[in-house]
């Protein structure tokens, strides 16, 4: 194994046994850059490989930092609907990007039969879409759509803050996949509407982004 990474043994919350996972070793992230998006590209070892935990036992997944957060009703769903499906395999050990899609299309299986919220779902998608483009596949640009459609719903339905996510971020991402969608004069609306609010402000760096983005769109739309 890459001595970047190391193991650990994990309980799995649904079926109660243990499997191992594989963790970067923080000193190992160097980023390089970051996309618009806030997609992290790394020098070396991309963290975001190893970021979804699948239970190689029951098949239960998720995000390695929410992997613990399912209420009992969440895992009888699993234990239902996803375990008598399961064929045993692991995905522990050294990724390559289809690894790691494969394992993120997991845990988008295990939120949508848990009936995840919106933004977990975006959150999810965002992180295919990610791997997508570090491969230069066009899948990308498919699940940058599912992405929008969840954080839309997100912004609609839910609660802000919703985790790490606030509701100004919410709308330039929405801007901002409508743009990579090639939904330009909507792109032009989710932009304005933030850089228009006098509580996004207190964001600086956020409102610096989605003037910069407000211009690009408004050349294509030229």
């Amino acid at each position: 194994m890459n001595d970047s990474l190391y193991g650990k043994e994990v309980d799995c919350p649904v079926c109660s046994k243990k499997f191992n996972v594989t963790k970067v070793k923080s000193r190992a992230c160097k980023v390089l850059k970051r996309d618009s998006d806030f997609c992290v590209h790394y020098e070396g070892i991309n963290p975001i490989l190893y970021d979804a935990w699948v239970c190689e036992n029951c098949g239960y997944a998720s995000q390695a930092d929410k992997f613990l957060d399912i209420t009992p009703r969440e895992a009888d769903r699993l234990k239902d609907n996803l375990m008598p499906r399961w064929k045993k395999r692991s995905l522990d050990g050294e990724r390559d990007i289809d690894t790691a899609i494969e394992a993120f299309k997991l845990v988008l299986i295990s939120y949508q039969f848990r009936e995840a919220k919106s933004s977990d779902l975006a959150r999810v998608c965002m992180r295919i879409a990610w791997l997508y483009r570090y491969k230069g596949d066009e899948e990308e640009l498919k699940f940058i759509g599912f992405a929008l459609k969840h954080y839309k719903d997100t912004y609609e339905k839910e609660n802000f803050p919703v985790d790490k996510l606030d509701e100004y971020t919410c709308m330039y991402m929405i801007g901002e996949l409508c743009f990579r969608t090639g939904s330009y004069e909507e792109a032009v609306k989710w932009f304005s509407r933030l850089i228009s609010s006098e509580q996004a402000r207190k964001k600086p760096t956020l409102i610096e982004a989605a003037r910069d983005q407000y211009q690009l769109v408004k050349e294509k739309l030229k």
